[in-house]
């Protein structure tokens, strides 16, 4: 095992692959504040914002099963509503144990968006059925 601070590699980015850049970059802008630079080889690139580095990357197929790496969001408001409005679909509610909605973002990658509390976190898995 290898101590704290000497690890292999450090974090670069989160990447996501999308049949429609342009949709789910300004997407994911828009959600995060950030901006995008649509890049010539048909990548964009999301900045201005806290975080680690994102990018959003062609591929040529849809998304068919489900995540196994999902973003956490923290919402600003009560409820995900702004992020239907801008496209998203709630795939679970919260409920029981469970205090954050599941999304999906236009093009289907599951994520988890917290009510502001300052403690927010995802200790469960956020298992979704496909």
């Amino acid at each position: 095992m290898t101590a704290p601070g000497l690890g292999l590699a450090s974090f670069q980015a989160v990447c996501l692959d999308a049949t429609d850049v342009r949709l789910v970059a300004e997407f994911w802008a828009t959600v995060l504040g950030h901006a995008v630079r649509l890049h010539d080889e048909g990548h964009a690139s999301l900045s201005g914002g806290d975080g680690p580095a994102i990018w959003v990357n062609p591929a040529p197929e849809s998304k068919v099963v489900k995540d196994r790496v999902h973003l956490d969001v923290q919402l600003r408001g009560a409820d995900p509503a702004p992020l239907v409005g801008l496209g998203a679909r709630v795939l679970r509610e919260p409920g029981g144990d469970i205090h954050w909605w599941v999304l999906a973002d236009p093009e289907g990658h599951e994520f988890c968006a917290f009510p502001p509390e300052p403690d927010a976190t995802n200790d469960a898995d956020a298992e979704v059925p496909v």
